[in-house]
């Protein structure tokens, strides 16, 4: 059995360049073992006021020439959503346009509209709240889906709703957010979700590092297909090795007469079926903007490539960055990459970037996410906002057995 980190670094690097050749025993590390405290504990040290008094709302609207009363109103971890009827003609443009007018009448740092609240005819306006409540990595894992083949905690909603998503079902996902804004402990979590619920028999990871210190605890695990790549020359390899995979899997399918992974390793023997892959890219501005205009357009025509066909064959990427440049997230790119999250960005150009529409500009920070789900039924569900979950360093010790 694998217990410690410099015995899984043995068996990694023994394993590392056979796909599908981890036939040990993974130990998941004990939930119980991880940080994490109940929301009424929390409650019990926070002295919670609402952020805005609702009379305070309805006299503003007023004051911009628009009638709303505020029906009720729900506390979440880092926003208080107020749920307010307006006038019947009243345009979502008008709310928009008073927007950052509003937010400094009620003077409050941070202000969101909802076109409306769980597909109701109320419109929303998300007012940060002055403390915020810790959504624990812990608490998320305890009500896992089951059903799920790569499940993801990725936090809580406003209304207190925690929140799982299943990366073969995304398939492929963007994640754009500041410094500050939460996005590393996001990739994480990701990587924490499957760790903690996967073996190394179900689900490889591709990982790319160019800050070098942000993934470097999971060096040495067997989830690893290959080493974490941290320049540009070795970031390239990585994508290339999972063009060839791909092709390779593509193949294997074929010779078998299926159309997709799950259905191939219900017709080979143990021994010879394939894992998930995930494969991570952290800055990907840093890899598109490393070399010249026609590097940049080899690395796009490589991850286009694989967002539009692996899918099929279990691999799935994520592709994270700072700025959410236009230049980088190409609208071919986008059009392949259905699912995004959204943290903090610094203008509403970067937020129309990521989620085609402006919102992220106004998060708060520290885990606060715009999630855009390519499988939603509702407008509501289409974007959500969720609180994602705090994952510290000793938690992550924990989880790689460190």
């Amino acid at each position: 059995m694998v217990h410690t980190t410099r015995a899984r670094a043995i068996l990694g690097t023994l394993m590392k360049f056979v796909p599908g050749a981890f036939r040990g025993e993974w130990a998941f590390a004990d939930p119980h073992d991880l940080s994490g405290r109940t929301k009424e504990d929390e409650m019990k040290e926070l002295k919670f006021e609402l952020p805005v008094d609702p009379a305070d709302i309805e006299r503003v609207l007023t004051r911009y020439g628009i009638a709303g009363n505020v029906k009720d109103y729900r506390i979440g971890t880092a926003v208080t959503t107020f749920e307010i009827k307006v006038k019947a003609g009243t345009r979502l443009g008008t709310l928009e346009k008073y927007r950052e007018d509003l937010a400094r009448d009620l003077q409050c740092p941070s202000l969101r509209i909802i076109k409306s609240v769980r597909d109701s005819s109320l419109i929303g306006i998300e007012v940060a709240n002055d403390e915020r409540f810790t959504v624990y990595f812990k608490d998320l894992l305890e009500d896992m889906p089951r059903n799920m083949r790569l499940p993801v905690a990725m936090g809580e909603d406003t209304y207190g709703d925690n929140m799982y998503i299943d990366l073969t079902e995304t398939p492929h996902m963007l994640v754009a957010g500041q410094t500050g804004s939460g996005k590393s402990v996001f990739l994480n979590t990701v990587i924490g979700s499957l760790l903690m619920t996967r073996t190394p028999d179900q689900v490889r990871f591709l990982i790319v590092d160019p800050k070098q210190v942000e993934f470097v605890a999971y060096e040495g695990v067997p989830h690893l297909e290959r080493p974490i790549a941290s320049d540009p020359d070795e970031a390239m390899e990585l994508l290339d090795y999972a063009v060839d995979e791909m092709d390779r899997r593509f193949e294997l399918l074929r010779n078998r007469r299926v159309k997709k992974l799950k259905d191939y390793n219900t017709r080979v023997p143990e021994r010879e079926r394939l894992p998930y892959m995930v494969f991570i890219v952290d800055e990907f501005s840093d890899l598109m903007m490393s070399g010249t205009r026609k590097d940049s357009k080899v690395v796009e025509s490589k991850v286009v490539r694989i967002a539009q066909k692996a899918r099929a064959v279990g691999i799935h990427m994520i592709l994270a960055t700072q700025k959410p440049l236009a230049s980088v997230m190409t609208s071919l790119i986008k059009a392949n990459m259905p699912a995004r999250a959204a943290f903090s960005v610094s203008s509403s150009v970067d937020s129309r970037v990521i989620l085609d529409e402006n919102g992220a500009e106004a998060l708060t920070g520290k885990g606060d996410m715009l999630y855009r789900d390519p499988n939603a039924c509702s407008d509501y569900e289409r974007i959500r906002r969720v609180q994602a979950p705090w994952l510290s360093d000793a938690d992550i010790d924990i989880i790689v057995g460190g």
